[in-house]
């Protein structure tokens, strides 16, 4: 047969591209187009993948629970399962076994809280004791009506405590094909980040302890030890100085007035300290000094007004006091290491066997420096800032003084407070100890009694104190602490 050369052309053509074709097959069924997938748990998927950005990866993301896309022709993309992506959960307390095919990128971090029945019916902490019902829970499922307990003297968030879960993503990877696996960690540094990395390195860890104290009355002697005594704070305060000093944010009762004026109002017991004592009474630890007790107009509204301005020389925080209605009706607001509080305290104590009326006599009005009294535009306000998102905490005078039991006002008071968003109330003016109770939730402290008050030996039950300690993580209260603490002559010392 004889080809011309316009045939041989299409022959040489059609060969050629039959060998291509037969060496494309032949290539293609050696050497399939590959497609690297790195199988990650459906909620990290959901959590971090799904509505990522794309992007250009030499390899694809696959939840857990879809199948291969690869099929069966000749011209499949055959799916290779580089790496795996799980969630994992380790309790930091157990040493664990590590992979050299694995990474950890923690997520984050929860803590187990050691925690009790808050029986508070029971005198003193005794948190040792064998007898109580132990349990365990997560930080956010702590019971009602429960406490946690500190393990090994370390609180949850503290860098010592043991107790915790981490959440991690953890990267298995099974082929290592290095153009992959770099890009594959590239990725998961960028986007597996800790949720704390994002608080700030100089904010403290740890709970936030808000502590609380009976009345202070610094006459008698008290104050003088403290301003001419090198160790002046010490013999005042004893071995509860700690407590107050290493708490996040402590408040007391200052039971009278800073003057000195002589002009005393007719009444069975007044008093007066003197400016110069302010200042250590700080150094004791004392954050915020309540001012709206039945002593605040022991000298009158001049006394009274000699007070604000000594708080305003020495920049003593306090609430519900001011020169008129308006100012008496402001919370005081601040953040402790992160944690934002709005504190009000108020005078809810009955009439005087003196006749001294606090409500008409010391109760602010628009034209009369003075206190906040009890009332249902308070309770509004405490609703409107717990909506705002703070720590509500009330500071109450009020109940009747010698009376170990809460009265009917008292509760009614005390608990509608809590029903619009007070987190803790701190009751003082009986000068006894009353009871601590929780209440939907928030916690009561009905009376902590008398704490610096000398003259009141011989006094049944007015030289028992005690120290309370409430410590919240985030914004939910978590551990309550009760120290017993007695008075002698002008010492306060724990139990």
């Amino acid at each position: 047969m004889k080809f011309d050369k316009k045939n041989l052309i299409i022959v040489s053509v059609v060969a050629a591209l039959f060998v291509m074709l037969l060496t494309f097959f032949i290539v293609r069924l050696c050497i399939p187009r590959v497609r690297y997938e790195v199988r990650v748990s459906d909620v990290l998927y959901g959590r971090y993948v799904k509505d990522a950005e794309d992007e250009k990866l030499p390899f694809v993301f696959v939840p857990e629970s879809e199948l291969s896309k690869a099929s069966g022709s000749y011209f499949a993309t055959a799916s290779v399962t580089v790496a795996s992506i799980r969630i994992e959960n380790n309790l930091t307390l157990l040493p664990q076994q590590s992979d050299e095919n694995e990474t950890c990128y923690p997520l984050s971090e929860r803590y187990i809280l050691p925690c009790v029945p808050a029986d508070f019916s029971s005198k003193g902490m005794n948190v040792l004791d064998p007898n109580l019902e132990l349990s365990f829970c997560d930080e956010n499922e702590l019971p009602e009506g429960w406490r946690a307990l500190p393990v090994d003297g370390q609180y949850a968030g503290e860098e010592d405590y043991v107790l915790s879960v981490t959440q991690s993503a953890v990267v298995k990877v099974f082929v290592h094909q290095k153009k992959v696996e770099e890009a594959l960690h590239t990725w998961c540094e960028k986007t597996f980040v800790f949720e704390d990395d994002a608080v700030s390195d100089a904010q403290d860890k740890g709970p936030v302890f808000i502590a609380s104290v009976g009345d202070i009355m610094v006459a008698r002697g008290a104050q003088e030890i403290m301003m001419n005594y090198a160790d002046g704070l010490e013999r005042v305060f004893g071995t509860t100085l700690p407590l107050l000093q290493n708490s996040d944010f402590t408040i007391g009762n200052l039971e009278g007035v800073v003057t000195d004026s002589w002009n005393n109002a007719t009444k069975t017991y007044t008093f007066k300290f003197k400016k110069q004592v302010l200042p250590y009474l700080m150094q004791a630890g004392f954050d915020y000094l309540m001012q709206t007790n039945n002593h605040c107009y022991d000298y009158g509204e001049s006394g009274f007004k000699d007070t604000l301005k000594a708080f305003a020389e020495y920049n003593i925080p306090s609430s519900g006091i001011g020169y008129n209605a308006e100012e008496a009706s402001q919370f005081y607001h601040t953040t402790v290491k992160g944690l934002p509080l709005a504190v009000i305290s108020c005078g809810a104590f009955p009439v005087e066997q003196s006749g001294f009326n606090g409500k008409k006599t010391a109760t602010a009005t628009e034209t009369r420096a003075g206190i906040l009294w009890q009332s249902d535009e308070l309770l509004e306000k405490v609703r409107e800032e717990k909506q705002a998102g703070n720590v509500v905490i009330v500071n109450v005078h009020g109940g009747e003084e010698y009376h170990f039991t809460p009265s009917k006002s008292q509760r009614e008071f005390y608990e509608a407070l809590c029903d619009n968003g007070a987190d803790i109330v701190f009751g003082s003016h009986p000068h006894v100890l009353q009871p601590t109770e929780w209440y939907n939730g928030s916690l009561i402290v009905y009376s902590m009694g008398n704490f610096v008050f000398n003259g009141m030996d011989g006094m049944y039950g007015a030289t028992d104190s005690e120290v309370v300690r409430v410590g919240f993580l985030g914004n939910k209260i978590a551990y309550v602490e009760q120290y017993p603490a007695q008075l002698t002559d002008a010492t306060v010392t724990l139990k």
